[in-house]
């Protein structure tokens, strides 16, 4: 029997004419001043002067999450919205007391390394007019539920514009929280002149092994970013182990 004859091609059609299609060229000038520029300005001064070296750890936040459900029932008696940031200030807060190389600021024209004793902590916030750092005093003097009170008072004049100069005065370290905007990593950029800044990231749950079973676990990546000057990176990563284990069992915290 003969093979079936191959089918022969379709014919290719000629592309249609499509219209010619322009869209608006708009363009919208903004000012570049005021909290921006002021942002800007710092960001490149840290940027140049500072050379960065970043480090990265990821933390099992099931110890946490729990921790945080007992606060968040205990707040509510108070009015108090409890959310994960307190915890990771004050874990921040004891790690910078045993790694307080990192809590410091480097005189340059005085040739001196100035290592604080207290923590106070600068928090990023983001805002309509931009990127604000309102600080939180004393955090390692204070604990969960004032934690909470004094982080939504700054946060929420920040974005209502309320904030006054001594809102802004005298951090110790900075963190930057974008992890409820998303993105699992960042290395950002030194709130100069302070040495070191931490990196709170997005919060998923991810297979984990635990022994020899693969589990569902609650994770997220801290980074900090520090000054090469004064901070060797031996310190940096002492002081993420430190916060892992601190936010991995936050009943460390009390000791």
């Amino acid at each position: 029997m003969a093979p079936a004859p191959i089918p022969a091609p379709a014919p290719v059609q000629a592309a249609p004419d499509f219209p010619k299609v322009a869209g608006a060229r708009e363009i919208e000038e903004i000012p570049f001043r005021g909290i921006r520029r002021k942002t800007a300005e710092a960001m490149v001064r840290s940027k140049f002067t500072a050379p960065h070296f970043s480090l990265i750890e990821e933390v099992d936040c099931t110890e946490m999450i729990a921790a945080r459900a007992k606060a968040k029932a205990a707040g509510e008696r108070y009015g108090i919205k409890v959310t994960f940031m307190p915890y990771i200030m004050k874990a921040t807060a004891v790690a910078l007391q045993t790694y307080p190389q990192l809590n410091s600021e480097l005189d340059e024209e005085a040739g001196v390394i100035l290592r604080k004793k207290f923590v106070n902590l600068g928090i990023a916030v983001d805002t309509l007019n931009g990127l604000m750092v309102p600080v939180v005093h004393d955090v390692h003097l204070k604990g969960i539920l004032q934690l909470s009170a004094e982080l939504a008072d700054v946060a929420s004049r920040a974005r209502e514009g309320k904030l006054a100069p001594d809102d802004f005065k005298d951090s110790t370290f900075t963190i930057s929280n974008a992890g409820a905007i998303g993105g699992v990593l960042a290395t950002p950029i030194i709130n100069f002149p302070e040495v070191a800044i931490l990196g709170v990231h997005t919060m998923r749950k991810l297979p984990r092994c635990e022994g020899e079973e693969i589990v569902a676990r609650d994770v997220m990546n801290l980074s900090v970013s520090i000054d090469h000057r004064v901070v060797d990176g031996s310190d940096g990563a002492r002081f993420l182990v430190r916060m892992r284990e601190l936010l991995e069992d936050p009943s460390q915290m009390l000791l």
